[in-house]
């Protein structure tokens, strides 16, 4: 299955997680396109029937660039396609840019394959239970399809 991993990330830490998720699919044998959103554009969603999302969490929400991103491949993509969202995020943190990225494709009539996934920073770091974490996640999406 073709499958878009698109991600924004402040300290490296989402793209850790994006990495370890879209090795994981790879290595079941899905066509996997890996993308920051810095480096994107709405055609990279058109055609594709699984979109992965990863988004730091700041002030609760995705950064700016990386929501209009979204909203625009909604528009320009159109309502079929499934999705993951998941997040960087300290514990104390109860709604991150996953639980709004979330809603806001649920709303678009986008077809949420799981529910939002968030992973836990402890300062600028990783926890290091969350590596393993993202494996997993990887490997249920990959079990699923």
């Amino acid at each position: 299955m073709r499958i878009l991993v698109i991600y924004d990330t402040l300290y490296g830490n989402t793209e850790r997680v994006a990495k370890l998720v879209a090795t994981e699919l790879t290595a079941r044998g899905h066509e996997v396109s890996f993308r920051r959103q810095s480096e994107s554009g709405e055609e990279d969603f058109i055609g594709v029937p699984l979109w992965i999302i990863g988004s730091p969490t700041r002030w609760g929400r995705a950064p700016f660039r990386f929501g209009t991103l979204l909203k625009n491949a909604v528009k320009d993509a159109g309502k079929d396609h499934d999705f993951v969202v998941f997040d960087t995020r300290y514990e104390a943190v109860h709604s991150g840019a996953a639980d709004r990225i979330h809603r806001m494709m649920t709303r678009g009539g986008l077809r949420p394959f799981l529910p939002p996934q968030p992973f836990i920073v402890d300062g600028n770091e990783l926890r290091g239970d969350q590596e393993e974490r993202a494996k997993e996640l990887g490997r249920t999406i990959a079990s699923l399809l």
